[in-house]
């Protein structure tokens, strides 16, 4: 073997790696990933690659690396498919899938050779670009989907992108000495050509041009199209050409391989640059050396898959697989000038000329969500609304953010479901190891429940003794009124006029914000929520005074009282924070009428308020039941009542209580992370503190917009209430806020019994300058009214 090639090569490429068997494959997957299934030998040019048929998990890659790959450059490919994910989750790349141990890669010695990296990446389906038809459209298309993918990749490094790695255009010149393993000399001496060419003309102006890390490999072979739509791409593989390059040089690669049927031998490679150009701008500086790089990146599959076939006798058929496009190519562009080539791309690549009929990124995106809204309501029906005029398509989570599957970031401001932020890992972790150790329901015993419901009665005063575990809020609802009910021998219910306490029929019974109109059945009474606002306050004072109206009213109707049921931010009244006093003199009111008070911490527990875990504390009230749900699991499906246990020891024996998937482990599990979490990571301390600085934030903005006519708040939860100029209700208006801060990245919503107040209850783990994110924002928007 000629020793300049082998020293331009590295072992990689110039020596071959042992086979390895399905029988070491399937072991592997077994071991390592307690996955079963088949496995069939994909081709590749240096690793080992299996398509993964599992019996249940669908379908992967299994990669096992060349003995001489460095496991820093497959750690280099993990992490840059993770970062995509994070920045761009609508990319389809594949994803890594960790081991049994939670590593994305490890080293295994296979097929008699020194050990080697084995990594298991999910499996794109659809059809590879080779065998998909051409179009126009097509052409665009990809030429879209490669500037998206050198954006999501824009802001990422890793110290393996520095590698030398042959398949860089910019050392096409190395490639020199493989000249004497193409047989045909009008070839060979065309390509050397190229290669002077390049080192006159691209060489010294590279060094000037915009880099960053690029995929540096949209061949045909590494690109999936859409079966139905061989237009539309569908995903993109094998990131082990990867390196840190001018984005130009990335372009040059995917342009290479719109092999032109007929026409200008430019024409296809235009469109693509037209379709690239309609994300990622080029430089005039770019396009002018782009046909010296297309012809470059030739000129090095010419010579590569000339001197493997010859070093590889059995991967002939693999390596040439292209050699006659590209041979053809040449030969076609051989006839162009340099001026000529630049000119036409100048005058033919402009994303202006793409046809109105293929839609932009932006259309395209608006059409796939209409089409997903349409699928919606032909299959949920009409009941599932979704939020705002534009509904936002989210695909991923993390922390006080979420993503759309443009990749879009936003600023959640609304969600406190996920309590200690989206998808936090501690929370992720806890769910995925019970969940593969053990789920069942609670007739079997059980640690890590009553682990589980002892840490969280801890958090409880200790006349609260028992915890029984639900699904939902609504649920453990349902399940407090049928306790009060059972034990007060009592029916009827208080509860506020606009509240909201859940979506079963007892539940929506005693929520006028869910039932409007309707209102609620006659044994039930509602009364004025504790405005502190309107009329200076004065439903708030007569707050007691209106519970002790409704208890006569029920007397005088023959109607025992059974409870009193209260939200303790009085959430979908308008969020309100009256006195402690009142609320304690209603409590005092119905407990004397035989009945029992229920707090309802759905939306205002787990810490949000900053006084403490507890809403109901703030209040100096001692409830006789206490409802969880929402913030409990994190995003998690969970509730649980926490009781006096007097209160079930007569409900217990004679209607007793079971939920199937209540309180399961996996639940259990997560609720403690979650409960380790707020007090690992100070979450009450910071709903206080950023609690306190967002609060000053939104009064500063009342001073400057008359449209605010009330803030209130404690710790994470905020009414800001909005009026009109002539002091009229403002609930047209409040919803346009509302959708302007959506279209500038920031989440929130409205409530009350108007519309008029602006709901604002964000993770826990909200910051300072997530706040001032909040009030810029909303600055903005009310600034257009």
């Amino acid at each position: 073997m000629n020793a300049a090639v082998s020293d331009a090569f590295g072992e990689t490429l110039a020596e071959d790696a042992p086979d390895v068997s399905i029988a070491e494959v399937l072991v592997i997957l077994g071991r390592h990933y307690g996955l079963t299934g088949s496995a069939r030998p994909l081709p590749g040019e240096r690793d080992h690659n299996f398509h993964i048929q599992t019996e249940s998990e669908g379908e992967f890659v299994l990669k096992v690396s060349h003995p001489a790959e460095e496991a820093g450059f497959t750690d280099f490919q993990n992490k840059a498919l993770d970062h995509i994910m994070t920045v761009d989750p609508a990319l389809p790349v594949p994803s890594v899938r960790k081991s049994l141990e939670g590593e994305a890669q490890f080293m295994v010695s296979v097929g008699g050779s020194a050990p080697r990296v084995v990594r298991l990446v999910t499996y794109l389906p659809g059809q590879l670009l080779s065998r998909s038809p051409t179009s126009a459209a097509q052409d665009r298309n990809l030429g879209i989907f490669l500037a998206r993918l050198g954006r999501a990749l824009r802001g990422f490094f890793h110290p393996a992108a520095g590698s030398d790695l042959l398949w860089d255009i910019r050392k096409v010149a190395k490639t020199r000495p493989m000249l004497a393993y193409i047989a045909d000399a009008r070839h060979r001496a065309m390509v050397e050509r190229v290669i002077d060419a390049f080192e006159q003309h691209a060489a010294p102006v590279i060094p000037g041009l915009r880099a960053q890390i690029v995929h540096n490999d949209m061949n045909s072979y590494n690109v999936v199209m859409d079966a139905s739509r061989p237009e539309m791409v569908s995903g993109i593989l094998d990131f082990g050409d990867m390196i840190h390059s001018p984005l130009i040089c990335d372009l040059a690669i995917g342009a290479v391989y719109r092999w032109p049927a007929e026409g200008h031998p430019l024409a296809p490679a235009a469109r693509f640059v037209a379709g690239y150009q309609s994300v990622q701008p080029l430089e005039i500086e770019e396009l002018g050396i782009l046909f010296h790089l297309i012809r470059a990146r030739l000129a090095l599959i010419a010579n590569i898959a000339s001197w493997q076939a010859e070093r590889f006798p059995a991967k002939r058929d693999y390596v040439l697989r292209l050699i006659t496009e590209v041979w053809a190519s040449l030969e076609r562009l051989d006839g162009l000038s340099s001026a000529e080539a630049r000119r036409y791309f100048l005058d033919h690549s402009k994303p202006e000329q793409m046809p109105v009929s293929q839609p932009s990124p932006a259309s395209a995106s608006a059409d796939a969500e209409r089409a997903l809204l349409e699928r919606r309501a032909r299959l949920l029906g009409p009941t599932y609304r979704a939020f705002y005029r534009n509904p936002i398509h989210l695909v991923r989570g993390s922390g006080v953010w979420l993503y759309d599957a443009q990749g879009r970031k936003f600023l959640d401001a609304y969600n406190n479901v996920a309590s200690v932020g989206h998808c936090h890992p501690r929370v992720v972790e806890a769910l995925s190891g019970q969940a593969a150790t053990l789920n069942t329901h609670t007739r079997y015993l059980s640690e890590i429940i009553l682990d589980y419901a002892e840490k969280l009665l801890g958090t409880l005063p200790s006349h609260l003794g028992h915890a029984m575990f639900t699904c939902t809020g609504s649920e453990a609802n349902d399940l407090a009124i049928r306790i009060a009910q059972h034990s007060s021998g009592g029916t009827g219910v208080i509860i506020t006029d606009f509240a909201y306490h859940g979506a079963t029929i007892a539940t929506a019974q005693l929520s006028p914000a869910a039932v409007g109109a309707k209102g609620v059945p006659a044994h039930h009474r509602a009364v004025a929520a504790p405005d502190t606002f309107r009329d200076g306050g004065r439903a708030a004072r007569d707050f007691a005074r209106n519970v002790a109206a409704a208890i006569d009213d029920m007397r005088a109707q023959n109607i025992r009282p059974a409870a009193l049921l209260l939200d303790s931010a009085f959430s979908s009244d308008g969020i309100f924070f009256p006195d402690g006093s009142v609320i304690r003199e209603a409590a005092d009111h119905v407990r004397k009428a035989g009945g029992i008070v229920i707090a309802d911490e759905v939306q205002s527990g787990f810490g949000r308020l900053g006084q403490g875990m507890w809403g109901f504390a703030n209040y100096g009230l001692e409830p006789d039941i206490v409802t969880l749900g929402k913030p409990i699991g994190d995003g998690h499906p969970m509730g649980a009542v926490i009781v006096r246990p007097q209160l079930v020891s007569s409900f217990g024996s004679n209607t007793g209580y079971f939920n199937t998937f209540g309180g399961n482990p996996v639940a259990a599990a997560i609720g403690i992370a979650v409960l380790e979490v707020i007090e690992g990571e100070g979450l009450i301390e910071n709903a206080r503190n950023v609690g306190a600085y967002t609060g000053a934030l939104l009064r500063a903005l009342q001073s400057r917009h008359g449209m605010i006519a009330d803030v209130r708040h404690n710790g994470l939860y905020f009414g800001v209430e909005l009026t009109a100029e002539d002091g009229a209700t403002a609930a047209a208006k409040t919803s346009s806020v509302v959708e302007a801060m959506r279209e500038d990245g920031v989440l929130i919503s409205s409530c009350g019994p108007r519309g008029n107040v602006l709901k604002i209850r964000p993770p826990l783990p909200f910051s300072r300058d997530n706040a001032e994110q909040l009030a810029e924002t909303l600055d903005r928007a009310l600034s257009k009214w």
